[in-house]
Order: C-alpha cells, then structure tokens, then sequence
C-alpha cells in the first residue's frame, strides 16, 4: 500500500505507524492463538494477520488472513492442520489505509491434543499360568494402538505406569504369560493415537490364573446331597458338566449351609452365601475356587437376632462388583460392594423385600424380585423390577398378582427368564420377557397334580453362555425334591441334568471361555 502524503510529510508508506511489538503464537488441537501489544496511535484503524508455511520476510503483496481490520489485540486462526508449522507476522493500519512494516516473526505448530475414548468390552479369562485379554475396537481415525496394564490391586489411575506391553498393540487381544498361580490380577486397557494422546483406561477386570484353568461349560448348583432333603436345609456347592452328567465335583464342604452359587465372569472364582459355624443362623457372602481352594469372605455382618444376613450373589460382567441381598436395614435390601470387601453401597430401598439381584449383561441394570406385601419367603407374592446400580431409574417389568421371581438376564440383554405361578396354580414355570416388560414367553410347562401335595415347580433360571438354553430346578418325580434341567430357550429339548433323590437347584451356567 503505497498511498499520498499522509499531512504531516510522510510519503504514505506506513512509516508513521510502527511495526507491533510482543507478537506471540500458542498453538493447540487445530488452532493457534496470537497475541501482540497494542500499537499507540492516534489514527490507528486495525491490524492485519499473515500465516505462511515458510518464513515470512516481506508482506507487500500478500493477503491477511482476517477480511477487515482487526480491531483488537488478540486473533484465534482455526483454519489449520495439524502436524504443520505455521509463520506469522502481524502488521498495523492507520485510518488512512497506511501499513506498518510487519512484527517480528513467531511460529507455532498445531497439534491433536483430543485422546480416543478408552475401550469397552475388556474382559479376561484366566487359565494355568496364563490371562487372555479382549476388548472391543476403538473408532479412533488416528487410531495408534492399545496399552495394557497390569497391578496385583486394584487400578485407579494409570498416569506415570509402564504398560505391559513394550510397544503399542495393534490387535484387540492379549495374553499375559508373566503371571502366577493364585495371585489376582487385576488389568485396564487404554487406547492411544497416532499423536500419542492415551485415553482414559477401560473398565477393570480381574482373573486369577490357576492350574485347574478355566471352567469348561458347567453349572454350579446347590445340593442337599449330603442327607438334608429341604429348602433350609444344609446344603453345598457342586459343579456338573452340562454334557457329561456322570462329571459332579463338589466344591464346598463345610457340614452347614451354603448355597445361591454365581460364577465370576473370568470362571475363576464361585460366589455363595454361607453360614460357616454350627448354630449359626446369619449368612455372608464368600467367594472360592471351583477346586474348593482360596475361600475368601466378602461381607461381614452379624445380625442381632441370629435370624438373617446376606444372599442371593451376583457379579457384575466386568467382575469388579457384587450384587446381594441383605437384611442388615430390617427387611432384604439390594446391595452391592468390592469382592475383596470394601465399598459396600446400598441400591433399593424400602419397607419391602428386595431380593436375588442380577445384573445385566452390560453391567447398566440389575434386576430383582420385590414383594408386594412385605413377604420374604417363596410363597409371597413377588414382581421383577430393573434399577441403575447407583439406586436410580427404578422400573418394574411384570405385574401380576402371582409370584414372579428368580429374574436371569439373558447373555445378550434382551430378555430376562424368571420363574412365575401366574398360570392360575400353584406351580412355579419358567417365563422370559424382554426387560421393558413386553414379549412375554413360557418356556416350561408344570403338569397339574391337583390336590395330592405334589410339589410340580420349575425355578431359579439361568442361561447358558451362548444363551440357547435355561437352566432351572425342576421337582416333578412324585417328591419335594428339585432336580437340575436344562432346556431350550424356546421351550423344546428338556434334558436332565442331575438324577439325585435330595433337593438341587440354583444352577448357575459357568461363563464360555
């Protein structure tokens, strides 16, 4: 810009103005913010930017990047990429269109600063000396790779850790040979990318590697086997393969009662509720292997009146929670807590019996049954409600002046099996419905045996891995003794299970591996 005398004997080139000072770049996630002193003038109309890839020695000629004078000191350029270093200069304009010479020359290089989202789906399944990792894709574009951690606690923060593995991980998998039989481990996955920004770590998992490996397709259940022939009696837990009926290990053995077994996710550990003393009345919770080895006890609680405790457990899909239900408030109440104890956290509560918690696969809800009258046996009237785990969002499923109990998340959170004498008897059948209550199915039939004190019941459900089939107790040889079955999930194949003249039920399917 080269215009006339400017009145006071300039010869219009910009002279009168100085170039300004302090000129500085701070470059961020596709942007860079400048920032430059004021120019004192009395005719002073604005400032231009220049950006250029390359140092910028003249800017006769050039275009600013803003369209009109900026009136301020301050500019935010957005229109860059990163990964590229930029130069600029800044330059002042009177009221009469004269130019300064251009600041001195700053440059700045934007950079992506915007980490992935961290993982889902992580899970793990121990084996003999060995944890197999797998978590679902991130859908980062700039996606770099995955980093996996490891501590024998648990994993709050993951800032100043080393990774595992010694460069990132490409795939979505990974098995950890460096770890010891009987020890937990605990893992986060983190997603990282091209720029190196690491994401936040995934849900936590544990699994605990051990030389009886992983459970291969079989249901825990609770047996009266060892002589005791009713609900309350005492009772242990067992496994059965599913396929080979003849293959019965039993688990606990503690002459008193324990039962409501629940596998964790990895298959490594069985929950229970147990009295473990003689006269002893009140329940905990206690996890073991299924070999029997490594019982650990998870709650604590010593009811006044002997007459209570802890039941009903159940993990949540990532393995990091319990669910259970507890008297510890009066009446049974859903709680859940930390399998090493800690962090116990109350979920329902109410004047009425909350009871036998399930969570849903994507560990979003748990149902249970509640009774409608304040009962807190078989025999009350129960629905099946859903509820976030922090207590919020309750929703009720089914609405029948029946017994609905006993609810069992399918594997892929479609439908929830519970077991129901809605059917205008006294039997207990087995039902599937979809969680917002509609889509009601029957999957087993009782037969009718009228008044001859036969107990024809099907109860407590859970489903296979693959979710084709329920598993449930079933009583329907002319006795009060329950039996395990399993069934399709459409109702067709009936097949036996255990064949035992005691009381057996409360499967629980062992997690596919």
């Amino acid at each position: 810009m080269d215009g006339g005398d400017n009145g006071d004997g300039s010869d219009g080139n910009g002279t009168t103005l100085s170039a300004p000072s302090g000129l500085s770049g701070s470059a961020g996630d596709g942007t860079v913010d400048l920032g430059w002193d004021a120019v004192s003038a009395e005719d002073l109309g604005g400032y231009n930017i220049y950006r250029s890839t390359s140092s910028i020695s003249d800017i006769s000629g050039k275009s600013p990047l803003n369209e009109s004078l900026l009136s301020g000191t301050s500019y935010t350029d957005d229109g860059v990429e990163n990964g590229t270093t930029y130069y600029y200069v800044v330059s002042a304009v009177d009221t009469s269109g004269n130019e300064s010479d251009p600041s001195s020359e700053v440059t700045a290089s934007p950079s992506d600063m915007t980490a992935p989202a961290a993982p889902s789906g992580f899970s793990g399944s121990a084996g003999d000396g060995t944890v197999d990792l797998g978590w679902d894709a991130a859908g980062a574009e700039d996606l770099g790779g995955y980093n996996i951690y490891r501590s024998t606690s648990s994993i709050s923060d993951i800032s100043g850790r080393s990774p595992l593995n010694e460069s990132l991980l490409s795939g979505t998998s990974y098995t950890d040979d460096g770890v010891e039989n009987g020890t937990t481990y605990y893992y986060v996955v983190s997603a990282v990318d091209t720029s190196g920004n690491e994401s936040d770590p995934s849900s936590e998992v544990t699994a605990s590697p051990s030389t009886s490996g992983s459970a291969d397709d079989r249901i825990a259940f609770q047996s009266d086997r060892d002589g005791e022939s009713d609900l309350s009696g005492d009772s242990e837990i067992y496994t059965i393969s599913s396929e080979d009926t003849s293959d019965v290990e039993q688990v606990t053995n503690t002459t008193v009662n324990s039962a409501d077994p629940a596998w964790s996710p990895d298959g490594n550990r069985i929950a229970f509720r147990s009295r473990r003393a003689e006269g002893e009345f009140n329940t905990e919770i206690y996890t073991i292997r299924p070999d029997g080895s490594d019982l650990r006890q998870v709650t604590d609680y010593n009811e006044a009146d002997g007459n209570g405790g802890e039941a009903g457990p159940a993990w949540s899909p990532d393995g990091s929670r319990i669910a259970f239900s507890s008297t510890r408030d009066g009446d049974d109440e859903i709680y859940t807590i930390d399998p090493d104890g800690s962090d116990l956290r109350q979920v329902t509560n109410n004047d009425v019996s909350d009871a036998t918690p399930a969570w849903s696969p994507d560990g979003n809800r748990i149902a249970f049954q509640r009774s409608r009258d304040g009962g807190d046996d078989f025999s009350g009237d129960y629905e099946i409600y859903t509820i976030d785990p922090d207590g919020s969002d309750l929703r009720q499923v089914t609405d029948q002046s029946a017994s609905d109990g006993s609810p069992a998340w399918s594997p892929d959170g479609s439908r929830i099996a519970f077991s129901s004498n809605r059917d205008g008897d006294a039997n207990s059948e087995i039902y599937t419905i979809r969680p917002d209550g509609s889509g009601l199915r029957q999957v087993t039939e009782t037969a009718d045996n009228g008044d001859d004190g036969i107990a024809d019941d099907d109860i407590t459900p859970a489903w296979s891995p693959d979710g084709n089939r329920i598993a449930f107790g079933r009583s329907r040889d002319q006795s009060s003794s329950f039996n395990i079955y399993t069934i399709g999930a459409d109702g067709s194949d009936p097949r036996r299970i255990t064949k035992n003249i005691e009381t057996e039920f409360a499967p629980t399917w062992s997690p596919s591996q």
